[in-house]
């Protein structure tokens, strides 16, 4: 469900009317997250990385009221919920893009990432890039991993011009490697529109899936 955000009375209209003058305003942060605690639920339980971080990921966009926000059109709405899509690597070393509607419920949401990435590993490079139709749908984030590298900064391609397209936020982290203290950390970026996100919600969607972390217990 969305509703549409009225120009006229908007209290940052200021910032949209400014930076939706330019063809690109994405900007992206890279901020170091500490996901010991996610390492250690994944041994404890024998359980994949990937879905519980995707997982916490969404719980803190769908947290910052900023992060709902999208162009269509021409036009700004706030949409209820954001939902996760994401890349997988196929078989054939082609890549596709699902995605599933974010459920607070972790067991079950656990399940459908699963059966989803085990899906698309079977994909031929002939067949559709978008797996799921949710992929085409504004209110989701574009998400991958890139399991094979440290990084220390990403840059994402954007789409010059298409405010529809940038307004969607893209998200991107590496590999997790493990400190001399014995914790583990990622690079985590976040890339999106200023004319819709600044700084300081964007800051809090990074500190809010820091605290989901930290406090894991409970949670899934």
């Amino acid at each position: 469900m969305r509703t549409e955000i009225d120009l006229k009375t908007y209290k940052k209209r200021n910032q949209y009317f400014h930076f939706s003058k330019f063809p690109d305003p994405s900007y992206g942060l890279d901020v170091d997250i500490d996901v010991t605690n996610i390492v250690q639920r994944k041994e404890e339980k024998h359980i994949s990385f990937f879905p519980i971080f995707i997982y916490l990921l969404t719980k803190a966009i769908n947290s910052v009221y900023e992060l709902h926000l999208r162009e269509v059109n021409g036009r700004i709405y706030y949409y209820d919920q954001v939902h996760p899509t994401w890349t997988v690597m196929g078989e054939s070393g082609v890549y596709s893009n699902v995605g599933c509607p974010f459920n607070e419920d972790f067991p079950a949401f656990y399940k459908e990432v699963i059966e989803l990435n085990e899906k698309a590993k079977k994909l031929k490079p002939e067949d559709h890039l978008d797996l799921s139709p949710l992929c085409n749908e504004p209110n989701v984030i574009y998400a991958s991993c890139l399991p094979l590298l440290s990084v220390l900064s990403f840059r994402h391609p954007t789409p010059s011009g298409d405010h529809d397209d940038l307004s969607v936020p893209r998200i991107l982290w590496d590999k997790y490697k493990k400190h001399e203290d014995g914790t583990y950390h990622l690079t985590l970026n976040i890339t999106v529109s200023h004319a819709l996100v600044d700084g300081f919600p964007l800051a809090h969607v990074f500190l809010k899936l820091q605290e989901f972390i930290d406090h894991l217990e409970g949670r899934l």
